[in-house]
């Protein structure tokens, strides 16, 4: 085999197998795909895609971002209280390319609606990377709340409250 035959056969595998790691889309919301991996009855409503299209838009609002920042991103909605991370064990989001989400908190139980999870927080890091958390606006997060409060939840027996606490998408500055 010639060396370009070659390369193009190890180029195609690679691709293949990375393409077969990507969990499939359930939903797309401007370009970006959406996993729902977890069994959280929110992520199981029939209103989860405008609940999610809508908290993004309020992400990208506040981090000064747009729809073009996430065209081509996976989000995946999963069960468990941490998420796959490279470097820590106890993530309850991440990104690296792909925005991963758990549908639970650490110490509450699953979530109720979308927007209590820490999709907003993982935005930021797709608009404006900042891993270590130096912008003033991980503290902040009220405008957020306002445009997303007001939502119902749900549970397994039906609808409940989704109160939204800004303590879930803020973060200190990092220690150097």
């Amino acid at each position: 085999m010639s060396e370009n035959v070659t390369r193009a056969v190890a180029l195609s595998a690679l691709l293949a197998a990375a393409c077969a790691e990507r969990p499939a889309s359930d939903f797309q919301v401007h370009g970006a795909g959406v996993s729902v991996r977890t069994s959280a009855p929110f992520a199981h409503r029939g209103d989860l895609p405008a609940r999610v299209e809508a908290a993004l838009s309020a992400a990208l609002g506040y981090w000064g971002g747009s729809w073009d920042d996430l065209a081509g991103a996976q989000i995946v909605l999963l069960d468990g209280p941490y998420v796959p991370c490279a470097g820590s064990s106890h993530a309850v989001g991440c990104y690296d390319g792909e925005l991963r989400i758990s549908a639970s908190d650490p110490g509450a139980g699953t979530f109720s609606c979308v927007e209590q999870t820490v999709l907003v927080h993982e935005v930021g890091h797709a608009v404006i990377g900042d891993r270590l958390h130096t912008d003033p606006r991980w503290m902040d997060f009220e405008a957020v709340l306002e445009a997303l409060s007001g939502r119902s939840g749900y549970t397994a027996d039906g609808e409940t409250d989704c109160p939204l606490f800004t303590s879930v998408w803020r973060h200190p500055p990092d220690a150097p």
